[in-house]
Protein backbone atom coordinates (compact mmCIF):
# COMPACT_ATOMS: atom_id res chain seq x y z
CA UNK A 1 0.00 0.00 0.00
CA UNK A 2 1.58 3.22 -1.09
CA UNK A 3 -0.83 5.81 0.27
CA UNK A 4 -2.71 6.26 3.49
CA UNK A 5 -5.91 6.47 1.44
CA UNK A 6 -5.28 2.91 0.22
CA UNK A 7 -4.87 1.79 3.82
CA UNK A 8 -8.16 3.45 4.78
CA UNK A 9 -9.95 1.62 1.99
CA UNK A 10 -8.75 -1.69 3.45
CA UNK A 11 -9.59 -0.63 7.02
CA UNK A 12 -13.08 0.53 6.04
CA UNK A 13 -13.87 -3.06 5.04
CA UNK A 14 -13.07 -4.43 8.52
CA UNK A 15 -16.49 -4.94 10.07
CA UNK A 16 -15.52 -6.60 13.36
CA UNK A 17 -12.79 -4.17 14.44
CA UNK A 18 -13.33 -0.57 15.47
CA UNK A 19 -10.29 1.19 13.99
CA UNK A 20 -9.03 4.75 14.24
CA UNK A 21 -5.86 6.67 13.48
CA UNK A 22 -4.59 9.42 15.75
CA UNK A 23 -1.82 11.78 14.75
CA UNK A 24 0.14 13.54 17.45
CA UNK A 25 1.45 17.08 17.57
CA UNK A 26 3.47 17.34 20.78
CA UNK A 27 1.16 15.77 23.39
CA UNK A 28 -2.15 16.50 21.67
CA UNK A 29 -3.87 13.78 19.68
CA UNK A 30 -5.94 14.44 16.61
CA UNK A 31 -8.13 11.67 15.24
CA UNK A 32 -7.61 11.77 11.49
CA UNK A 33 -9.44 8.59 10.50
CA UNK A 34 -12.10 6.23 11.85
CA UNK A 35 -13.61 3.25 10.10
CA UNK A 36 -17.40 2.79 9.83
CA UNK A 37 -17.50 0.26 12.70
CA UNK A 38 -15.71 2.72 15.02
CA UNK A 39 -18.24 5.42 14.13
CA UNK A 40 -21.15 3.02 14.64
CA UNK A 41 -19.76 1.90 18.02
CA UNK A 42 -19.67 5.50 19.26
CA UNK A 43 -22.93 6.53 17.56
CA UNK A 44 -21.17 9.19 15.49
CA UNK A 45 -20.67 9.94 11.83
CA UNK A 46 -17.18 10.16 10.39
CA UNK A 47 -17.65 13.91 10.04
CA UNK A 48 -18.52 14.09 13.77
CA UNK A 49 -15.40 12.14 14.72
CA UNK A 50 -13.10 14.21 12.51
CA UNK A 51 -14.65 17.47 13.71
CA UNK A 52 -14.35 16.52 17.39
CA UNK A 53 -10.79 15.13 16.87
CA UNK A 54 -9.89 14.74 20.54
CA UNK A 55 -10.51 11.59 22.61
CA UNK A 56 -12.45 13.45 25.30
CA UNK A 57 -14.86 14.78 22.64
CA UNK A 58 -15.33 11.49 20.77
CA UNK A 59 -15.85 9.24 23.80
CA UNK A 60 -19.11 9.32 25.75
CA UNK A 61 -19.51 12.42 27.97
CA UNK A 62 -19.18 10.39 31.17
CA UNK A 63 -15.66 9.19 30.23
CA UNK A 64 -13.37 10.36 33.00
CA UNK A 65 -10.29 12.51 32.53
CA UNK A 66 -8.28 9.64 34.01
CA UNK A 67 -9.55 7.28 31.30
CA UNK A 68 -8.65 9.77 28.56
CA UNK A 69 -5.17 10.15 30.11
CA UNK A 70 -4.88 6.34 30.10
CA UNK A 71 -5.73 6.24 26.37
CA UNK A 72 -3.07 8.85 25.67
CA UNK A 73 -0.51 6.94 27.77
CA UNK A 74 -1.30 3.79 25.77
CA UNK A 75 -0.72 5.77 22.57
CA UNK A 76 2.65 7.01 23.85
CA UNK A 77 3.62 3.44 24.73
CA UNK A 78 2.69 2.29 21.21
CA UNK A 79 4.72 5.12 19.67
CA UNK A 80 7.74 4.32 21.85
CA UNK A 81 7.59 0.50 21.79
CA UNK A 82 5.88 -0.08 18.45
CA UNK A 83 2.74 -1.67 19.92
CA UNK A 84 0.36 -1.63 22.85
CA UNK A 85 -1.81 -4.70 23.49
CA UNK A 86 -4.32 -5.31 26.25
CA UNK A 87 -7.28 -7.56 27.03
CA UNK A 88 -9.64 -6.30 29.74
CA UNK A 89 -13.02 -7.38 31.10
CA UNK A 90 -15.86 -4.97 30.27
CA UNK A 91 -18.88 -6.78 31.62
CA UNK A 92 -20.47 -10.14 32.13
CA UNK A 93 -18.74 -12.61 29.83
CA UNK A 94 -17.25 -9.86 27.63
CA UNK A 95 -13.71 -8.60 27.21
CA UNK A 96 -12.27 -5.89 25.04
CA UNK A 97 -9.03 -6.42 23.17
CA UNK A 98 -7.17 -3.21 22.32
CA UNK A 99 -4.21 -3.08 19.94
CA UNK A 100 -2.37 0.11 19.09
CA UNK A 101 0.45 0.20 16.55
CA UNK A 102 2.89 3.00 15.76
CA UNK A 103 1.74 4.30 12.38
CA UNK A 104 2.98 7.38 10.53
CA UNK A 105 3.21 10.25 13.06
CA UNK A 106 0.93 8.63 15.61
CA UNK A 107 -0.93 5.40 16.18
CA UNK A 108 -3.38 3.12 14.46
CA UNK A 109 -5.68 1.81 17.16
CA UNK A 110 -8.27 -0.91 17.05
CA UNK A 111 -10.49 -2.75 19.45
CA UNK A 112 -12.84 -5.70 19.41
CA UNK A 113 -15.27 -7.12 21.95
CA UNK A 114 -14.88 -10.85 22.53
CA UNK A 115 -16.42 -13.50 24.76
CA UNK A 116 -14.49 -13.60 28.02
CA UNK A 117 -14.45 -17.39 27.99
CA UNK A 118 -12.24 -17.45 24.88
CA UNK A 119 -8.91 -18.90 25.97
CA UNK A 120 -5.46 -17.62 25.39
CA UNK A 121 -3.08 -14.99 26.59
CA UNK A 122 -2.43 -11.86 24.62
CA UNK A 123 1.26 -11.20 25.00
CA UNK A 124 2.10 -10.50 21.41
CA UNK A 125 0.22 -9.50 18.24
CA UNK A 126 0.84 -13.02 16.88
CA UNK A 127 -1.54 -14.26 19.62
CA UNK A 128 -4.41 -12.27 18.09
CA UNK A 129 -7.23 -13.57 15.95
CA UNK A 130 -7.32 -13.36 12.16
CA UNK A 131 -9.08 -9.96 12.09
CA UNK A 132 -6.30 -8.27 14.04
CA UNK A 133 -3.55 -10.16 12.21
CA UNK A 134 -4.88 -8.99 8.83
CA UNK A 135 -4.59 -5.36 9.93
CA UNK A 136 -1.14 -5.91 11.46
CA UNK A 137 0.00 -7.41 8.16
CA UNK A 138 -1.44 -4.45 6.24
CA UNK A 139 0.45 -2.04 8.52
CA UNK A 140 3.70 -3.95 7.99
CA UNK A 141 3.21 -3.85 4.22
CA UNK A 142 2.33 -0.16 4.29
CA UNK A 143 5.34 0.75 6.43
CA UNK A 144 7.65 -1.42 4.36
CA UNK A 145 6.42 0.25 1.18
CA UNK A 146 7.35 3.61 2.65
CA UNK A 147 10.76 2.65 4.02
CA UNK A 148 12.02 -0.71 2.70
Amino acid sequence: MKTIAAAHSFLDRQDSLAIWQAAYHDLEESIVYANPFFCETFGLTLDDVLERRRYHLVNPPDTTAETIAQYQAEDRQAMEDGTFLQRSPVGDYRDIVVLKIRFDQGILGMFKFIDSDLPGPLNDPKDLDADFRAVVEMVKNYQCGKSC
